[in-house]
């Protein structure tokens, strides 16, 4: 059964609004009013290009052939394809542990610390098991539905709060409408907002599984629309209450012994919850497609004849028996529940992890493919740029998370 156009919407949007959304308003925070707004604007947009690109060179591949990360990269750069999916599993892998460490610190303090930290992670099996035993990413959407509508609660809370809280001057701090931070506090908070857009983990799977291709364009733009316009509105009514004296993720700057924050950190927590599938299944993917190449380099021999043929590039879809399947959801929920639980906290690890992960598959990733693959000399002018401030977004923030 195909997905239909809002449902892909629906879960491209999801994939794209995490729990990341609450962060926006500390970004505006160093970057100041114009300039945070700004970079939501340059951040869609270069990501809405990356997702195009994917959509357009897609239609390079043999009639048939499913796109994927795997199957671009074996008529471009053959000899990238494990880098290229590593990327894109130790990104999404990283991600899904993140998710299920905030369940671990927020699911306590809604019931009082009657459950402990890992019980809550383990509990949290109860919603995530079924969803992640599904083929497809289409069966996701009623999840990625209700995790729209946590958003949009949450969403609706930082509104209410930065309109009738305005008369309480206490917490509220200088705002700055032209000004910005120091570089160190523009360069620490600069991937809170570049990064709010990835999504180029599901892009592929949504392509294979759209009733109708012809809509992919209004699905990248109506999922980047809706993200862009949320992450203005709640980092516009969260600084604008707060100002200088916001410290972070703005949910717990508020009562927590009022009924509205709790139902908040309900929706926070099951907003997280219902997104760890949608990071899940491209790891699973991306992890089948290293298995293949692995198995067809270096364990059944294949004899390649050159760069761009042989069994690899031919291949419409990379192998996925139920049994491989079944086996690798088991090992990746084992490995990440198991890290949530041993691990408390791994920021600097994961900070680096999406430094490099998300700019590759977001940015680095598509634009190479444009680059190689699109006919006219301006388009592929175009995808070189997008490659180029890949690059440098990667290099500025992996230094300041090593020296900020």
């Amino acid at each position: 059964m195909s997905a239909t156009t809002q449902s892909s919407i629906i879960n491209l949007t999801k994939t794209i609004v995490g729990a990341g959304l609450l962060a926006i308003p500390f970004g505006f925070k160093a970057q100041g009013i114009f300039l945070g707004v700004s970079l939501i604007f340059l951040a869609g947009l270069a990501s809405s290009y990356g997702l195009y690109i994917i959509s357009k060179v897609s239609k390079k591949l043999e009639t048939g052939q499913e796109t994927s990360c795997f199957a671009l990269c074996a008529i471009t750069y053959p000899k990238l394809t494990l880098l290229f999916d590593f990327s894109i599993f130790i990104q999404c892998f990283g991600v899904a542990i993140s998710y299920l460490i905030l369940v671990g610190d927020l699911v306590p303090s809604l019931f009082d610390d009657y459950i402990t930290r890992t019980q809550a992670i383990v509990l949290s099996l109860i919603i995530i098991g079924p969803l992640i035993s599904f083929k497809k990413l289409d069966s996701l959407k009623f999840g990625s539905l209700i995790g729209l509508t946590a958003i949009a609660y949450l969403t609706l809370l930082i509104i209410s709060h930065s309109i009738f809280d305005q008369g309480d001057n206490l917490t509220k701090g200088h705002i700055k409408y032209f000004e910005i931070g120091s570089i160190a506090e523009i360069l620490s908070s600069f991937s809170i907002i570049i990064f709010a857009f990835t999504a180029a983990q599901n892009i592929s799977t949504i392509i294979n599984e759209i009733q109708d291709k012809n809509n992919l364009n209004f699905v990248i733009l109506s999922a980047n629309g809706i993200a862009g316009l949320l992450f203005i509105i709640v980092g516009l009514a969260g600084y604008l209450q707060f100002g200088d004296n916001l410290k972070g993720n703005i949910i717990l700057e508020y009562d927590s012994n009022l009924i509205s924050t709790k139902i908040g950190k309900f929706s926070l927590t099951l907003m997280v919850i219902l997104s760890y599938p949608l990071m899940f299944h491209p790891a699973r993917i991306s992890l089948n497609n290293m298995i293949f190449w692995i198995e067809s380099e270096f364990i059944t021999k294949l004899d390649v004849e050159d760069e761009t043929t042989g069994l690899i590039s031919h291949l419409r879809v990379v192998p996925f028996s139920n049994k491989r399947f079944n086996i690798l959801t088991i090992l990746l929920a084992g490995l990440t529940y198991t890290l949530a639980i041993s691990v408390k906290s791994f920021e600097l690890v994961l900070a680096l992890v999406g430094a490099t992960g998300s700019t590759l598959i977001c940015f680095i990733l598509p634009g190479l493919f444009g680059y190689k693959l699109f006919d006219t000399k301006f388009s592929q002018k175009i995808s070189l740029l997008l490659t180029i401030w890949g690059v440098s977004v990667m290099i500025t923030s992996v230094f300041a998370i090593l020296y900020f």
